[in-house]
């Protein structure tokens, strides 16, 4: 075979594959994204707010209860209102555009491996990224992440572009319009690749007699003066519609407030809190824990992809780490955009291994990987096992056992693996593992861990057993899915006094609330003319506890013929 023809053929093969491999992740995540009504409380507070939309045509801002919700920019709600209009308020409608995204994000992940350390790499990069915990899981829930990431990853790939070809205007406006769709899901975190570009740019422009790398800084600055005015060219019109309430909540709280100080809980002492990230990464990156060590020793040392994929590597992950290190409030998902570039570390590793090119010094960290790996597996597979004996039910030990044993043999094969030198195999036995070990996973446990969710239940309850479009109230139990299955606006009660007020009014409604705060309600004021409708005995995953929930009805009389 000629060179250009097996060139042609060997194009066409990597092609096929990482279509078939693409292809293989959407499906896996759809998948997924079916098993488990949403989780309190992002999902359904985006799902309801996108039903809203919908229900009252008002696509400029989205709504909760009614009520403005600032939290995030539009994208996500225009996104998501497209599938709940073909398929109506499913899981399934909520969550289709963050597989996608998760799809899309492995795609971007293997241009850029692809051009930095190779093709065979590439397709190891879009399954390790794939496989890993943190994007399994933000990739199947109905939030902004999985919107935002593909974005962020697809504004790197045309840097790597630019900096292997001559430059043009297409670069300047491929990076615009990812800096655009990234601003419209999440607001100023979407510029966040221009700060990796920025570092990179100065990490490449060290020696650089010509200065070529700095010629691109003129580029990214119209490129985020493009990306900033696609997203003014909604917020203003938005803004000026919520009498600037949306500017001033979304970028005052959502944004400035959540960098100076914790907000929701999430964070604390800033001390206490500054190696937050460390466990966060090496738990959301799991399995590939084990050859993270020696990828971070390969990619310091410029053996992943040379200058280029060393100064890509450090500029991808060191400022994104030390940002989201000083900012006040701390969720995991802050440093998602670390995945791709891990992913991309790991792979080159497994590919330098198979050309004989890491160093004695890099075996020595892939092995150390061991440390990490050994207690993260035996932490999650205690919780497999242990955890469900806590819960109520019985289904969900079986499951539980039976994930838990898979997950111990797939890391002690691989472990073996791996402390003979062998981390491709050990790599090869992850990937195997995991795709195994979803089965009882998704087949098993997690519909088991949805059986005990309490507002999918109660709602059901209501709708059966309650006049149509009954008014309903809660009080002491305010779950967001509890306002997307009802599918309607729901009144909070604000104290106890304003439940027996509520109870005392003539019109046919509902009061859903923990049976516990009924009775102290009822000690303090009486026994209240209400009836029970419906009890669900479950547990708030929220607040990780278990808990009875009622709904009570006030006036007129429970559906005939159906019960809770």
């Amino acid at each position: 075979m000629n060179g250009p023809s097996y060139s042609q053929h060997h194009q066409r093969r990597t092609r096929l594959t990482l279509a078939l491999v693409l292809l293989a992740v959407t499906l896996v995540y759809l998948l997924a994204a079916t098993r488990a009504s949403l989780w309190d409380r992002d999902e359904p507070r985006f799902s309801r707010a996108t039903v809203e939309m919908v229900e009252s045509g008002n696509y400029l801002y989205p709504t909760f209860n009614g009520h403005l919700r600032p939290d995030k920019p539009i994208l996500i709600y225009w996104l998501m209102s497209l599938p709940i209009r073909v398929l109506g308020p499913t899981e399934l409608a909520c969550r289709f555009f963050s597989v996608l995204g998760a799809a899309a994000t492995c795609l971007f992940t293997f241009l850029i491996a692809r051009r930095v350390v190779g093709e065979r790499a590439g397709l190891w990069a879009v399954a390790v990224l794939a496989s890993s915990l943190m994007i399994l899981v933000i990739g199947t829930l109905a939030t902004a992440d999985a919107v935002l990431l593909p974005a962020l990853v697809a504004a790197l790939a045309v840097y790597v572009r630019m900096a292997q070809e001559p430059p043009g205007p297409r670069h300047t406006l491929l990076l615009g319009l990812a800096f655009g769709w990234a601003l419209l899901a999440k607001g100023p975190v979407g510029l966040l690749p221009g700060l990796i570009i920025l570092v990179a740019l100065i990490l490449q422009s060290r020696g650089d007699r010509a200065g070529a790398a700095w010629g691109h800084l003129g580029r990214l600055g119209l490129a985020v003066l493009l990306g900033a005015a696609l997203f003014l060219a909604w917020a203003i019109p938005a803004n000026q519609a919520t009498g600037g309430d949306f500017l001033r909540l979304g970028l005052g709280r959502h944004v400035l407030e959540r960098s100076s100080r914790p907000l929701e809980s999430h964070g604390g002492n800033f001390f206490l809190y500054l190696p937050y990230y460390v466990p966060v990464v090496l738990a959301g990156f799991f399995p590939w824990t084990l050859h993270l060590p020696g990828a971070i020793s390969a990619a310091l040392g410029g053996r992943l992809g040379g200058r280029l994929g060393r100064n890509l590597l450090i500029a991808w992950v060191a400022p994104v780490f030390v940002l989201m290190t000083l900012v006040a409030t701390k969720l995991p998902h802050y440093v998602l955009l670390l995945w791709p570039a891990l992913a991309i570390a790991v792979a080159g590793t497994l590919t330098a291994d198979r050309q004989s090119r890491l160093t004695d010094r890099d075996r020595r960290w892939l092995r150390r990987g061991v440390w990490f790996f050994g207690p993260l597996t035996l932490l999650g597979a205690a919780g497999l096992i242990v955890g469900p004996w806590f819960l109520p039910g019985k289904t969900l030990r079986w499951t539980g056992l039976a994930s838990g044993a898979l997950l111990l043999v797939m890391a002690a094969w691989a472990i073996r693996a791996h402390l003979a030198d062998r981390p491709v195999r050990s790599a090869q036995v992850l990937l195997a593992g995991i795709l195994v070990l979803l089965a009882p996973l998704l087949l098993g446990a997690v519909p088991a861990l949805d059986a005990l969710k309490i507002s999918p239940r109660i709602a059901r309850a209501v709708t059966a057993a309650a006049p149509p479009h009954t008014p309903v109230a809660f009080y002491k139990y305010e779950e967001p899915s509890l306002n997307f299955y009802l599918a309607r606006p729901i009144e909070s009660l604000a104290d106890a006094a304003a439940v027996a007020q509520w109870a005392r009014q003539k019109e046919t409604a509902v009061l859903i609330l923990p049976r516990q705060t009924w009775r102290g309600v009822e000690e303090n004021y009486g026994r209240l003319p209400l009836r029970e409708l419906a009890a669900v005995q479950g547990w708030n995953w929220a607040k990780g506890r278990e808990l009875e929930v009622v709904a009570l009805l006030r006036g007129g009389r429970p559906a005939e013929g159906r019960s809770p």
